[in-house]
């Protein structure tokens, strides 16, 4: 509470003051004390007290007119306080380099729907993820408006550009492209790399949740793998292992014993190499791949062991199509689709969370399923 005092000023007139704690900056956390003099009534001191501390808490003019990059330091650090570490280093990755660019220097008050516009037409020329940087932008906008710091957020009146034609060649394997990759793989000095991506191309996991698990969330005797971690990277550059995306993420799911026969291969490779690096990987919590330290894995590293097949391919003059480490993904739903399996089947092996998700990312049909629909179409009508 202020304390408000009579005294005479130096004309021996009679004024009131009030001094003391108005309010707590809603943004630094700092309290704020001051002192007003020369208010002809006492009522005058309060009202003028009561408009002061009401822009202390709505934020003061010096504080409206701060820059984006001072705002983005304060959302940044709201922001660690409710999002999975992966995901402050993803969206500082994109905030960082192309939108602080943009807009760092600019004071809130000057930026415009407009030169939003603008940044989200040059962003869509050059890059794929373009949208993602629109939506980086607009969420720390949108703290701004909550902080009562911007009236509005502009970035997300912009209206955003159709989405690029992806002429890229299909990002997955046929049956038969599958069964080329694996068995040059098997030819490799390197059982690693082909138990890794059979259990991908199997599974249709995720590389994260591949490298994140532990020899004991396989269960041989049910002859199912509990998929429920994944790796992430963190705003420093540290590997951890983290929660799943979603709920639906946690699941666990089917393995045939071809692919149980070649983990467990695996297993005893892996036993004696480590054994010789002076590591018992007969421990509780041992990873299924790891490094030769025994620990995690950088998720690039799955990259980095396909370049490196591929590179043997082609210097053996093998035809080996590229696809990324997430086309097992897509390898895994399409051919899982052209067995026979039901929606909900591929949806729930895959952890998606709901079935929205498994047609949208995995609406493309694979040739062999195109030239069979017309003769399953005539079956079924029967004329």
């Amino acid at each position: 509470m202020p304390k408000y005092e009579q005294y005479k000023d130096k004309n021996n007139k009679r004024k009131w003051m009030f001094s003391g704690y108005v309010a707590t900056d809603p943004i630094t956390g700092k309290k704020v004390v001051t002192k007003r003099k020369g208010f002809d009534t006492k009522k005058e001191a309060v009202a003028t007290f009561d408009q002061l501390k009401a822009r202390v808490l709505k934020g003061s003019k010096k504080r409206r007119s701060i820059t984006f990059n001072e705002l983005y330091n304060d959302w940044l650090e709201q922001h660690r306080k409710g999002v999975k570490p992966s995901t402050v280093a993803t969206n500082r990755r994109f905030i960082e380099n192309h939108v602080l660019p943009k807009f760092g220097k600019l004071k809130l008050d000057q930026i415009t729907v407009s030169y939003c516009q603008k940044c989200v037409n040059e962003w869509h020329g050059k890059f794929r993820q373009y949208n993602y940087m629109r939506r980086a932008a607009a969420q720390v906008m949108s703290y701004g408006v909550s902080m009562e710091l911007m009236d509005s957020n502009p970035m997300k009146k912009t209206i955003l550009p159709r989405k690029k034609e992806d002429n890229k060649e299909p990002n997955f394997y046929n049956k038969e492209e599958l069964k080329n990759f694996m068995d040059f793989v098997k030819t490799l000095d390197n059982y690693k790399y082909y138990a890794f991506f059979r259990l991908l191309a199997i599974t249709g996991m995720r590389k994260s949740e591949a490298l994140a698990l532990y020899k004991s969330d396989l269960n041989i005797f049910n002859k199912t793998l509990t998929i429920g971690k994944t790796l992430a990277i963190d705003e420093f550059g540290t590997i951890l292992l983290q929660e799943p995306k979603t709920k639906s993420s946690y699941r666990t799911i089917s393995l045939d014993d071809e692919t149980i026969r070649v983990l467990k291969h695996w297993f005893a490779i892996q036993k004696e190499d480590y054994l010789k690096l002076g590591y018992n990987t007969t421990k509780g919590k041992q990873l299924m791949f790891s490094n030769l330290s025994n620990d995690l894995f950088y998720p690039q590293v799955v990259n980095d062991w396909l370049d490196w097949i591929y590179d043997k391919a082609e210097k053996k003059g093998i035809e080996l199509k590229r696809i990324s480490p997430h086309g097992f993904r897509h390898t895994a739903c399409s051919l899982m689709f052209e067995s026979g399996a039901t929606i909900n089947e591929v949806q729930k092996r895959l952890g998606h969370k709901d079935v929205k998700t498994t047609m949208n990312i995995y609406s493309h049909v694979t040739p062999k399923q195109a030239e069979n629909t017309s003769d399953k179409l005539a079956k079924y009508l029967a004329f």
